[in-house]
């Protein structure tokens, strides 16, 4: 008779999912380090904490994250386009830090492998939805600033979203 094991939750859950994967190549992507708490609380996307006994989640971060990208992209704007009226600096800047232009930088730093999915998100595919990417991100940025602060966040921003920033169009 052979027994079923009984399902982990909770904390165990979380920790045996974040270690069953390699985050070495996500922090050189970054180019930043993240202490374990912070980096398994930004990756953490809400149906897996609600799965597994209501954890913490990425939102509060994603929120920190999206306002230091915000800034950092705004202010680089203003820097490099001088002469551009703010409703042009202010397109260019909606689009880049749109759903879109968040999920384009979590693709490719291979993000979508990290991120800490309930089951319903996994059978839809949710490592490769653009709202998740863009908010797991998005959380990202909120934890390297939680941890480094605000002028090591900005580089972070920076580098990822430089071509983006290179080629703004306020079309």
């Amino acid at each position: 008779m052979s027994r079923k094991k009984p399902r982990v939750t909770g904390v165990d859950a979380l920790n045996e999912a974040f270690d069953s994967v390699d985050h070495a190549p996500l922090l050189e992507s970054l180019g930043v380090d993240i202490q374990r708490d912070l980096l398994i609380l930004a990756l953490t996307h809400r149906s897996f904490a609600n799965e597994n006994g209501m954890l913490p989640n990425n939102e509060r971060l994603e929120f920190l994250g999206d306002a230091v990208l915000g800034l950092s992209v705004a202010n680089k704007l203003y820097e490099r386009y001088p002469s551009s009226p703010e409703s042009e600096v202010s397109k260019m800047r909606a689009s880049i830090v749109s759903r879109y232009g968040l999920s384009d930088i979590a693709r490719e730093i291979g993000l979508g492998e990290y991120i800490l999915l309930g089951k319903g998100e996994l059978l839809t595919e949710g490592r490769s939805k653009d709202s998740i990417l863009a908010d797991t991100t998005e959380a990202l940025l909120g934890a390297i600033f939680r941890q480094h602060g605000f002028e090591v966040a900005r580089d972070v921003v920076l580098r990822l979203f430089g071509h983006k920033i290179e080629h703004a169009s306020a079309k």
